[in-house]
């Protein structure tokens, strides 16, 4: 026999809707709640009911294993949906009369109340929702909408355990608790599907620690048509489990299925297989893939000093780090600010490496002196002592820095001296000419030296290869022009130094800012002299990136053209006082002098201003 349950307000629908649908089936109409209802083994209840009679009649059903079929209602639309069942009428009443077949349903219980959809505890508003129209310029609306509320987002604790196992003590802004990933809009977006009625659920914790990874999450759910991240953020913990104790020291607010609660304890439980359904769920199949496992991933979430700051206070803006990460690494850079004699020794042969490597033409002797090179350390201490404001480790850096530059050039200057060459090499000669490509290395070496300090994972000597190169091979360079008493060599390779070295301190210590090591408002002052010096640098670097770019146009117009006949090949340009331009002229027979001049007076039309012409004349056949 079939029952059909309903509210006595429905009446008149069930009359003209439902029951025409049975007419065919034995049907007795039992309105709700009712007395006396006893279904026996073989009956099943047609239940056109709101969620919130589901949810009262719901375990009732599951304690006597009653035989239930859920038929779609106005206000049911969490249970449809969160059960998985079909939400046309007639199909479901199709479904109930053919088929025979029961089925078993899990059913998630929070504080011993059934969930069709989700639990959703403290703020995860925040997030994207679900676009029905896939309409991107709604997703930006919502995205900016989001935004507005950023400011005031603030951390919650939360302790969270499995039975009597605590698995994690954290802060979040809220936690998704979803059955099924199809349950939640935010869910849906971050959990691959799994229509598996395996007898676990799942818990989304959302801790982000700053608004900048928070925005980029944002962003990159604006992304259009894209309704699954690949792979979780970092700052998402996700538990896979059958139960659930999210403890709070104070009363937390949470939503179940929409419906506003409160507690200070929140039990999350699933009953495996407690509901006998007598239609299709999307649920009830293992087409989807394997059963799951129980799985915990909380290795992002904030614990111990890192939550006792994140619940003081509104979430920053960028990055912050604990007083136990600070102080880790103000003692490691206050150490590196000092002079020891180990530093004097390491700087004095890495200056002797290069120096040597510079007279020999060879790149792989500078390398060497690349990877001994300790200046490093005291620049970036430095840059942390600007951007905390320390007198004291300013004090120490600039010492620090100041005499290994001075022992750089003195024994740099003394080898000059002592070898009888006077060879501008190739290596020496490109140490010569600083552009603001080398502002370019100078800012990424900055941002590596004190990404790698930070960071205790990375290996501080990668870091120390790829800032010295901008730094000992300038310095012996400079002290090589002392030696010579060059001041073109001196000025040039000195001045490539200091792009590098005022270039390493102010973005070494912006990305300290940005790590959260130090507060704006106190690396103020410190950035600002830094810029005024980084602007007096950029002056002639400026100019000679001009130059450089001047001479790239002049060969590019000259390099492989024709000049009254000549082939012109292997154009180099200097610059002086006159512009000096060498190149070769390829022609079948030997050039006269008159010729040459009528080349040079067409190549400086050619180029808007007078040259000197270094000639060397080819025969070609």
């Amino acid at each position: 026999m079939l029952y059909l349950l309903y509210q006595s307000e429905d009446r008149e629908k069930v009359e003209e809707e439902v029951l025409p649908l049975l007419e065919s089936e034995e049907t007795k109409v039992v309105t709700y709640p009712a007395k006396d209802f006893s279904p026996v083994e073989d009956d099943v209840i047609c239940c056109y009911l709101n969620s919130e009679d589901l949810r009262r009649f719901l375990p009732q059903a599951a304690n006597n294993e009653w035989k239930v079929a859920i038929l779609p209602h106005p206000e049911n639309t969490h249970t449809i949906k969160g059960l998985g069942l079909s939400n046309d009428l007639k199909t479901t009443i199709q479904e109930v009369v053919e088929t025979r077949e029961t089925r078993h349903l899990d059913m998630l219980f929070c504080n011993n109340v059934p969930v069709f959809q989700s639990v959703n505890i403290g703020n995860v508003f925040i997030f994207p929702k679900e676009n029905n129209s896939n309409n991107f310029f709604s997703e930006v609306y919502s995205f900016l909408k989001n935004t507005r509320s950023l400011s005031s987002l603030s951390h919650q604790a939360f302790t969270i355990r499995a039975g009597e196992e605590k698995i994690i003590s954290t802060s979040a802004l809220g936690i998704v608790v979803v059955e099924h990933p199809l349950s939640s809009v935010v869910a849906k977006r971050l959990i691959s599907e799994n229509a598996m009625n395996d007898g676990l659920f799942n818990t989304l914790i959302l801790s982000p620690q700053n608004l900048l990874e928070l925005l980029w999450f944002l962003f990159r759910s604006l992304i259009p048509f894209q309704k699954k991240l690949s792979s979780l953020p970092s700052f998402i913990g996700h538990l896979r489990t059958s139960e659930l104790k999210i403890e709070n020291p104070d009363s937390v607010d949470f939503t179940l299925d929409g419906e506003k609660k409160e507690a200070k304890e929140i039990t999350l439980k699933v009953q495996q297989e407690a509901l006998c359904i007598q239609q299709a769920s999307i649920y009830c199949t293992t087409e989807n893939g394997t059963k799951q496992k129980k799985s915990l991933k909380t290795d992002g979430l904030p614990t111990g000093e890192k939550r006792k700051e994140l619940t003081k206070r509104k979430i920053p803006i960028l990055p912050r780090a604990t007083t136990e990460e600070f102080q880790d690494l103000f003692k490691v850079l206050r150490e590196n600010s000092q002079i020891t004699s180990l530093y004097i020794v390491m700087m004095i042969l890495s200056t002797l490496i290069a120096t040597f490597g510079l007279f020999a033409d060879s790149s792989p002797v500078i390398i060497g002196a690349m990877i001994l090179a300790p200046i490093i350390a005291p620049i970036v201490s430095f840059s942390m002592g600007m951007v905390r404001y320390d007198p004291r480790m300013l004090k120490q850096g600039i010492l620090t820095i100041l005499t290994g530059t001075g022992v750089a050039l003195l024994f740099a200057a003394t080898v000059s001296v002592i070898i009888p060459l006077k060879i501008t090499t190739e290596e020496i000669a490109a140490r010569l000419s600083p552009t603001l490509l080398d502002m370019g290395i100078a800012v990424a070496s900055g941002i590596a030296a004190a990404y790698a300090h930070a960071k205790e994972g990375i290996a501080k000597s990668l870091a120390g290869v790829a800032i010295a190169v901008a730094l000992v091979p300038p310095l012996a360079v400079a002290g090589i022009g002392i030696g010579w008493w060059d001041w073109e060599v001196f000025s040039g390779a000195f001045l490539l130094y200091l792009t590098n070295l005022a270039g390493i301190i102010m973005f070494a210590g912006i990305t300290f800012l940005v790590l959260g090591f130090a507060p704006f408002k106190r690396a103020r002052i410190g950035l600002i002299y830094t810029l005024v010096v980084i602007g007096l640098v950029m002056v002639p670097l400026s100019l000679s990136f001009n130059r450089i770019k001047k001479a790239a146009n002049i060969t590019q117009k000259l390099e492989g053209s024709t000049v009254n006949d000549v082939v012109v090949r292997d154009v180099k340009v200097r610059f002086s006082d006159t512009l000096r331009v060498s190149l070769t002229l390829v022609n079948s027979e030997t050039l006269q002098s008159s010729e040459i001049r009528k080349i040079k007076d067409k190549i400086e039309k050619e180029i808007g201003e007078p040259i000197n012409l270094e000639v060397i004349s080819a025969r070609g056949f």
